[in-house]
C-alpha cells in the first residue's frame, strides 16, 4: 500500500508541476498583452484595468490549486510553501507596474518584476526537486 501512495503523491506532484507551467506562460502572455495595449493594437475594451482582473482571476485559481496540494501533503511550513508563497507576492507585485488610471506602464518596473518573477519560479522549481528526493 505504500508504493501506492508514494505513487499517487508522484502523479499529484509532477500535476501541481504541469500546471505551474501552464500558468507561467498564461502569466507571460499577459506581460506580452501590455505591450500590445500600449501600442493600441488590443480591441477597444482590453485595458489595463481589464487586463488586472483577468490576470486576478487566474492568479486566485492557480493559488487554490497550489493551497490544496500543500495543504493535503502538510506542507504547510515547507520549502516548497515558501517558494510557492515568494511566487504569488512576485506574480501579483507586478502588477504594480501599471497605472491603470492613466493607462501607463512603468517599463523599469515591469522588467524588474519578470526578473524578481523569474528568480522565484527557479527557487520553486528546486522545491519541487527537493520533494522528489
Amino acid at each position: 500500500m505504500g508504493v501506492s501512495v508514494e505513487r499517487y503523491n508522484l502523479i499529484e506532484t509532477n500535476i501541481l508541476l504541469d500546471r505551474f507551467l501552464t500558468y507561467r506562460e498564461v502569466f507571460t502572455e499577459y506581460f506580452k498583452t501590455i505591450k500590445v495595449i500600449e501600442r493600441g493594437e488590443a480591441l477597444r475594451y482590453e485595458t489595463y484595468s481589464r487586463l488586472v482582473e483577468n490576470y486576478m482571476i487566474n492568479v486566485h485559481q492557480f493559488i487554490k490549486l497550489c493551497n490544496s496540494y500543500v495543504v493535503k501533503y502538510h506542507l504547510e511550513k515547507s520549502f516548497l510553501a515558501e517558494a510557492l508563497n515568494n511566487y504569488f507576492v512576485s506574480i501579483i507585485s507586478a502588477l504594480d507596474c501599471l497605472d491603470i488610471d492613466n493607462n501607463l506602464v512603468d517599463h523599469r518596473r515591469l522588467e524588474a518584476a519578470k526578473k524578481k518573477i523569474h528568480a522565484s519560479e527557479e527557487k520553486f522549481m528546486k522545491s519541487i526537486g527537493r520533494l522528489a528526493n
